[in-house]
């Protein structure tokens, strides 16, 4: 039943990346963040780190990307930021704060961080499945990122505008709501790393702080209930897929592991109607990096498990029909 290419987290070894001599490289990062005085703090220092961060994995992914090349591996672009991101290891950081004005406080985060090129081989060693589902975890936390400055930006904007005590309660209380948001991102991000190493209690502890921060998280419904289909933990999969598919109703893998996880517990009809949904879904459906796959795959797996779903119940005619247009799809 596990056709399905890119959201489960799938552990094994393709192959051994070759060995050269171990090294260690050290980088500096620097971000900045202008503060306004309806943020917090602690906060602003977050985001400051975030960006000194971001500066020192894209320093260390030239390096990354190099290393790679040694060792005769082809690597993406995207998967290049994703390993960096992953295996940087922070040993310091330190912030510093100037006054700009009365009302804004400009937060500068300087880190140091290191890269172990063991790590980037452990990386390669793992199966193709788990790289483009990490991969894509990443490009979703970078979309998240991205929206949440986007917000913030907006915010700052309004600013201009705050006449009224009703009016700063209002922004304060969206700078709040934002914060949250946040750091529920920061979480997820966080809960990637162990995720990488396979520490997936300490994974799903991360994921599950994170949806505490916001309720409203999807990817961090949608990466927990993964973890909990891997384990065979149907009921709770189900329960985190559809929290998932409620905040983000064009999850379409989504919909492909519910009807996986009905065929866990021998479901067959739910099953069969997750995945005829998700064929309904995609006959309309381009290729997104959000998804890892083109319309016509998400149908063909769909068809493909339908198949063996059918197979099971000993309708062979539907079986054979639905592997056919499997084929024809994919």
């Amino acid at each position: 039943m596990k056709k399905f290419l890119t959201a489960l987290l799938i552990v094994g070894n393709l192959f051994s990346a070759s060995t050269v001599n171990a090294e260690i490289k050290i980088y500096e990062g620097v971000g900045e963040y202008l503060m306004s005085d309806f943020e917090t703090f602690d906060v602003a220092q977050q985001r400051a780190k975030q960006r000194a961060e971001q500066s020192a994995c894209e320093q260390a992914g030239v390096y990354v990307e190099s290393r790679t090349e040694v060792v005769n591996a082809q690597v993406e672009r995207d998967e290049i930021l994703t390993m960096t991101s992953g295996i940087l290891k922070i040993v310091d950081v330190q912030f510093k704060r100037e006054f700009i004005d009365d009302n804004t406080t400009r937060v500068r985060a300087i880190i140091k961080a290191k890269i172990d090129s063991d790590d980037i081989n452990k990386w390669l060693s793992k199966s193709f499945g788990e790289r483009t589902s990490l991969v894509e975890q990443n490009e979703q936390l970078r979309r998240a990122n991205a929206e949440q400055d986007k917000q913030i930006a907006e915010l700052k904007k309004q600013l201009i505008n705050v006449k009224t005590q009703q009016d700063r309660e209002r922004i304060t209380q969206r700078f709040a709501a934002e914060d949250k948001i946040f750091l529920s991102n920061k979480k997820y991000e966080e809960g990637l790393i162990p995720l990488q190493k396979g520490d997936y209690r300490r994974a799903e502890d991360l994921f599950t702080q994170a949806i505490e921060l916001n309720p409203n998280n999807a990817l961090a419904y949608g990466i927990r209930g993964t973890m909990h289909y891997n384990v065979k933990d149907y009921k709770r999969a189900i329960a985190d897929f559809n929290r998932a598919v409620e905040l983000d109703p064009n999850w379409i893998q989504m919909h492909l592991l519910i009807g996986y996880s009905y065929y866990g517990l021998n479901d067959y009809g739910m099953a069969i109607a997750s995945l005829s949904k998700v064929i309904n879904m995609a006959k309309n459906f381009s290729f997104d990096r959000k998804y890892g796959l083109t319309g016509h795959q998400l149908i063909a797996t769909a068809y493909y498990n339908r198949g063996i779903i059918h197979k099971a119940l000993g309708e062979y005619d539907k079986a054979q029909a639905d592997f056919a247009r499997a084929r024809r799809f994919n």
